[in-house]
């Protein structure tokens, strides 16, 4: 089977896991689509990204939880049109004050007379601060096809102003192996749960990464998710801590497109 096929296999799994919750005792997921918007500074030009994705966590007992992500985004503008595919897996031991995690990652890129691939691999942990502050970190190394290695940090704060109500600041630091420069970005993002018993929330949020060598990026997106899990009606912030997880297992926003 080729690797387009392996994550496609894996995304259309995730999906039919989302969309079968109430067949598993101890699950919850997350379905997403998103549009984003990525221009460059001194007339550097910008990317348009359309994609979708899902997120299931499964109970393995004692505290600890499995769980697969995967998804597909084009990015297409300045004549170029660029197809990403991704999946991963992670292992995580969940409690009532926060939860710690391993992850491993890949991402297929083909399109704009190129292709490549990326491999990441890291840990994340998260604090629930009290009832309206969470604080997170995370950290690992990717690889892709002609690179000698790179690394990731990461670490966010989110706030929730009323329950169903989240603002989340970040900052992630990508280093791109010897040679290869830095990253350095800042985000902002708001998420709103419409409703506890349709489990439908909105989300925007803005980013900017300055790159060595090469214009700060300027990053806008919106979209919009679905939380499934068997137990009902809940508010956002107890759907994200103790729902998939949704900030740990990416590599940040630059990592994955300039590492390979």
């Amino acid at each position: 089977m080729s690797t387009r096929s392996t994550i496609l296999a894996s995304a259309c799994a995730a999906a039919l896991c989302v969309f079968s919750a109430p067949a598993f005792a101890d699950f919850s997921g997350v379905l997403a689509g998103d549009y984003s918007n990525y221009s460059a500074g001194s007339g550097g030009g910008s990317l348009n990204s359309w994609g979708a994705s899902g997120d299931g966590m499964f109970g393995l007992g004692q505290n600890f939880a499995g769980q697969i992500d995967a998804g597909y985004h084009n990015l297409s503008g300045s004549g170029i049109s660029i197809d990403n595919w991704d999946v991963d897996g992670s292992v995580f031991w969940r409690g009532t004050m926060g939860r710690i995690g391993a992850v491993v990652g890949y991402d297929s890129l083909s399109g704009g007379g190129g292709s490549g691939h990326v491999t990441n691999y890291g840990g994340f942990g998260e604090w629930f601060a009290g009832s309206m502050f969470t604080l997170g970190a995370k950290g690992g190394a990717f690889t892709g096809s002609g690179s000698s290695g790179s690394d990731y940090l990461a670490a966010a704060a989110t706030f929730y102003a009323m329950p169903d109500l989240a603002f989340r600041g970040g900052y992630d630091y990508d280093s791109f192996g010897s040679g290869g420069g830095s990253a350095n970005t800042w985000s902002i993002q708001g998420e709103w749960l419409v409703s506890e018993r349709t489990p439908v929330s909105i989300y925007a949020g803005y980013a900017n990464s300055h790159i060595s060598g090469a214009p700060s990026i300027n990053t806008w997106s919106v979209g919009l998710k679905i939380y499934t899990d068997p137990e009902g009606p809940a508010p956002l912030v107890e759907r994200q801590r103790m729902g998939a997880e949704q900030w740990g297992t990416t590599t940040g926003p630059v990592g994955t497109f300039l590492s390979f």
